[in-house]
């Protein structure tokens, strides 16, 4: 009596592993991800808001203690400073752009630029490495802080710097 033949699917028509799938899902949600990140970065590079309003360069450096100064960029004066324990949110956004220098290997002193925009919008930009934080999107009262560290700034260079009067 003859003996049954068992014969096996080609290798290819397999049940490919659960772990697989879920690989290939978080390979296509990251890809789209990272898509429509790019589109919105590009959306708002080309929004047509622009030039800005106001603007002025400020430079942010670490002091004793702990503390954080925001400085004027072209006359050096100091804009605010922020104690150890201080103003969380503003370290938070200058901790951020910082980092990013470090990462693109940028080691020269922070200057970052405050600007307000025509819809009231007011932003950070690091113009080293072209990263830009949209204040307003946190809240109003945290781009208050950066809308008083701007009009500080503005008043600062609005006072004549005469150089012969301090020899």
């Amino acid at each position: 009596m003859g003996a049954t033949a068992v014969i096996s699917p080609p290798k290819l028509l397999r049940p490919i592993h659960p772990l697989v799938w879920v690989m290939i899902s978080m390979l296509a949600v990251w890809g789209a991800g990272a898509f429509l990140t790019d589109q919105n970065s590009a959306s708002f590079r080309n929004s047509g808001t622009g030039p800005p309003d106001v603007s002025e360069r400020i430079v942010v450096r670490d002091l004793a203690k702990g503390a954080v100064g925001i400085f004027h960029a072209e006359s050096g004066a100091a804009i605010v400073r922020y104690e150890s324990g201080q103003g969380a949110f503003v370290r938070t956004i200058f901790r951020s752009l910082v980092r990013d220098r470090r990462v693109q290997g940028i080691s020269a002193e922070p200057v970052f630029i405050l600007y307000t925009l025509g819809a009231g919008d007011i932003i950070v930009e690091d113009p080293s490495t072209n990263s830009r934080i949209q204040l307003k999107a946190f809240g109003e009262p945290n781009a208050q802080h950066f809308r008083q560290m701007l009009d500080s700034a503005i008043n600062l260079s609005s006072i004549p710097h005469d150089l012969t009067s301090e020899k």
